[in-house]
């Protein structure tokens, strides 16, 4: 009878370091979240590439963003103007998805464009 009391006890105990767990991590996720709240630098979107390595679309104010990001730096590859994220938005609506390749695809060619001139 005492194995009995001793494994339920054991059990109970189990389940209430489980569900303080999950509190606890409850916890820990609403603060990060009030952590990460930017009021003016807004993360529109972003694609892994790879370990450590990321592009982005940040949206700073009023203005858009494409950057590069990897484990030692963080690069502005363009700036995108608001007519090209408004296509892009029109294309997540009608598509379910944005057509990101296609976007970056253009904004990579303006930029080799102005780097001509």
């Amino acid at each position: 009878m005492e194995g009995i009391w001793a494994l339920f006890l054991a059990l109970v105990a189990v389940g209430a370091v489980l569900y303080l767990s999950y509190l606890f991590s409850r916890y820990l996720a609403v603060g990060a979240a009030k952590v990460n709240k930017s009021k003016y630098v807004k993360i529109i979107d972003r694609v892994v590439l790879g370990q450590d390595r990321l592009i982005l679309i940040a949206a700073v104010g009023e203005k858009y963003y494409l950057l590069g990001s990897t484990a030692q730096s963080i690069q502005i590859l363009a700036e995108i103007d608001e007519k090209d994220m408004t296509e892009m938005q029109l294309s997540e609506k009608t598509t379910g998805n944005p057509n990101f390749k296609d976007t970056l695809k253009g904004l990579l060619s303006k930029k080799q464009g102005e780097a001509d001139e």
